[in-house]
């Protein structure tokens, strides 16, 4: 019992001590906040905003917010030149300064870290129009070199010893007098680090001489934050092993060296005024021609974008579109184009086709197209894009021993995926997802294939002048960008059809009905074969069922838009009595009337939040919006035995003009029943009250209309319309409806 009595009484005891063992933790932790005072001196791109109030930016600032995120000190920041903050570095008044080389006399008086923040190559550069000097280090003989008095300077001796070069060295406290000098033409030469000066113009780079590791150094007496400082780097550079290199090309992508032309380059520029790009068409994102003519996709923003990120500005662009991989190259080979758009990142291939590849414009990873269950093992054959290079030569280095058929088309290719012919195909990654959302190529799967695949421009063999200013551009081109502007163009791969529309909208029993509709219409027109009085009341009794399912769809469609409550009725009635000015007779102004009901039959396809969006709408949403006509077409051009039906919905709003949409037809090729929808629909708009705005005056409107005449609108249809007005004919009320139209 004795023995019992002492375990309960050291169970108690543990648990005492364990809980105010947490509680000394947690109080500890709770009030462990570390000030860490870090030097910072101004040095552009580096780390800038070196004054209190200041913006602070730059590699090394927000290489100190990375740092922590994993050791959560506060900093105070301590400002002065390099040299200075150097001194307190090794007096203890700061705890840390960026930027410092490791040199052998600094190693025991300063703390370094495992891990270097950055490299730099240190580079000569000098005025453009300073023809006295160039890169033979002998022309810098008696030169005055400006230079931080930093380690660079034991490097810049050494360079100028080896070369047997007397220059006169003057050293900088820090680089906004250096180059104030320089600019100012004081010196002739500025030594800089090679990656950080910021898109410097009218210089010129020399040479190298030299390059180093730099450090983000401690206070010799501050091992615990040197223990600290390891840690945090260690932990960095496992969970985000590239986030040196995505900072370096963040901030150091404009530097001089980047913009500085090299000797092939400026032959290349002062030999050439344009620009001729070939590119593959049907490739989107990566190029197409639209339907216009002109050229779309990626490589139609990125060569602007390249040559405004050099300052280039006085290069015309010319594109150039191609069917076939080949006759880009060959014409390449003529000298009709400069460049080529897209090229896979195979250099063997290349070489074999006479061209340079560029630096790698974006680097995605392809996909295997299959149908049915994927075993690596039974693809033996492949369908292949007979004009495109681009998936060719990827899949012949991918798949050596699988047997290609070729195909015209992507799409063809895909086809034949789906109907067995082929084992698979191979689709770029940034193609794949959109091209298989398309509702007829649903029964295709797809899986990643191993390794990425370079996309690059294709440049040829010996024009390194241009393939060096490609490549340099390249390096100053943001890769979100490029994934941005691809992300823009996938869209259009994929096309939402009416199947689609009829899987994703719950209005599809509308779509049924429209079916029964023209079942029991197809019905009712067989049994008309009989005595013509009961044939012309059976004719009346259809028109009765037509005429009453074509008031329900436009009670529907008025449903569906709330905004435009009665719009239907009032264009259908608008419409009638245009017809009878013109000269109708009173059938077909009755047939024009149940046509102009359903005009809006389409706008059962745009999302509701779209319709009711009580703000403008932005231009993506605005694109949906005007499918509405040609959707309405589809939907109604299945009742052929009214053929002008569909037509009444898929063309009233196209304008006199061609500007209109959905395909721009001009003049008397708009058919007459949209032309006269047309101006009734734009009246309407104007003459009802919405919940966001009231009416106009019936003058203004009719004011606006005339405005149309010409542009808009028929301008005889116009007139008539603004005549029927002044002579009261919207407030007439129709009674006879008693005429056999259909």
């Amino acid at each position: 019992m004795l023995q019992g009595v002492i375990k309960r009484y050291l169970l108690f005891l543990m648990c005492l001590f364990i809980g105010m063992f947490s509680l000394y933790s947690i109080t500890v932790k709770a009030d462990d906040k570390k000030v860490v005072r870090v030097g910072y001196y101004e040095n552009e791109i580096f780390q800038e905003g070196a004054s209190d109030g200041a913006v602070k930016s730059g590699y090394a600032y927000e290489y100190y917010r990375k740092l922590t995120e994993y050791t959560g000190w506060e900093y105070e920041y301590v400002y002065g030149t390099y040299n200075e903050l150097y001194k307190q570095l090794v007096d203890g008044q700061i705890d840390m300064l960026a930027g410092i080389a490791m040199l052998d006399d600094r190693i025991g008086v300063i703390g370094y870290p495992d891990e270097a923040m950055g490299s730099e190559l240190y580079n000569l550069i000098k005025h453009d129009d300073d023809d006295t000097v160039n890169s033979y280090p002998s022309t810098f003989e008696g030169k005055k070199i400006g230079i931080l008095d930093s380690a660079m300077v034991n490097s810049l001796s050494q360079y100028l010893f080896e070369q047997k070069v007397s220059a006169n060295i003057i050293k900088y406290d820090d680089y906004s007098s250096l180059f104030e000098d320089f600019e100012s033409k004081k010196i002739d030469i500025a030594a800089v680090e090679g990656s950080g000066t910021y898109s410097r113009e009218g210089v010129e780079v020399l040479c190298s001489f030299g390059a180093t590791d730099y450090y983000l150094c401690v206070n010799i007496n501050r091992q615990d934050l040197l223990f600290e400082l390891n840690q945090a780097q260690n932990l960095l550079a496992i969970e985000e092993p590239n986030y040196i290199n995505s900072l370096r090309n963040k901030y150091f992508s404009g530097s001089v060296s980047s913009l500085a032309f090299s000797g092939p380059e400026k032959e290349w520029l002062s030999a050439n005024d344009t620009l001729d790009v070939g590119y593959i068409e049907d490739l989107l994102p990566y190029s197409d021609t639209d339907s216009k003519g002109n050229v779309t996709g990626i490589v139609k923003d990125v060569i602007p974008q390249i040559l405004s990120g050099l300052n280039i500005t006085n290069i015309e662009v010319t594109y150039h579109g191609y069917i076939s991989y080949d006759e880009m190259l060959s014409d390449m080979n003529e000298g009709i184009i400069d460049l080529a758009f897209p090229v896979e990142g195979s250099l063997f291939y290349s070489e074999e086709n006479g061209i340079y590849q560029s630096s790698p414009l974006v680097s995605t990873n392809n996909e295997l197209v299959y149908k049915g269950n994927y075993d690596s093992g039974s693809v033996k054959s492949l369908a292949v894009n007979m004009s495109s290079g681009l998936q060719y030569y990827y899949t012949i280095a991918v798949f050596p021993d699988a047997e290609l058929k070729y195909y015209d088309s992507v799409e063809a290719c895909m086809e034949a995926v789906q109907n067995e012919e082929v084992d698979g195909t191979v689709l770029n990654g940034l193609r794949a997802y959109n091209l298989l959302r398309n509702s007829r190529f649903h029964g295709l799967s797809a899986v990643q294939l191993s390794g990425k695949d370079d996309i690059c421009f294709g440049i040829e063999i010996g024009n390194k002048g241009l393939l060096k200013l490609i490549n340099r551009g390249l390096s100053v081109l943001d890769e979100d960008y490029v994934l941005n502007t691809a992300s823009h163009y996938s869209d259009a791969l994929y096309k939402y059809t009416f199947k689609d529309f009829l899987k994703d909208n719950s209005e599809i029993g509308i779509i049924f009905v429209i079916i029964a509709f023209v079942i029991v219409l197809l019905v009712l027109v067989i049994q008309s074969e009989q005595k013509i009085a009961e044939e012309k009341a059976q004719r009346f009794a259809i028109q009765k069922i037509f005429d009453q399912m074509i008031m329900s769809f436009a009670k529907m469609i008025d449903k569906k838009d709330e905004y435009t409550s009665g719009h239907s009725f009032r264009v259908a009635e608008y419409s009638r009595k245009l017809a009878r000015k013109i000269g109708y007779s009173d059938a077909l102004a009755q047939k024009v009337y149940n046509i102009a009901l359903l005009h809006d039959i389409g706008k059962i396809a745009v999302p509701s939040r779209i319709l009711h969006k009580p703000a403008g709408l932005d231009d993506d949403e605005y694109s949906i919006v005007k499918e509405h006509a040609s959707l309405g077409k589809e939907i109604l051009q299945e009742i052929d035995s009214l053929p002008e039906i569909s037509l009444g919905a898929g063309y009233h709003h196209e304008k006199y003009d061609g500007t209109g949409y959905p395909e721009g037809l001009k003049g008397e090729a708009i058919p007459k029943i949209a032309q006269i929808i047309s101006v009734a629909d734009a009246f309407d708009a104007m003459y009802s009250t919405r919940p966001y705005r009231k009416r106009m005056d019936l003058e203004d409107c009719l004011m606006e209309i005339r405005k149309g005449e010409g542009t808009q609108f028929n301008p005889e249809l116009a007139e008539a319309f603004i005549e029927m007005v002044h002579e009261g004919w919207l407030e007439k009320v129709d009674t006879d409806s008693d005429v056999l139209w259909w």
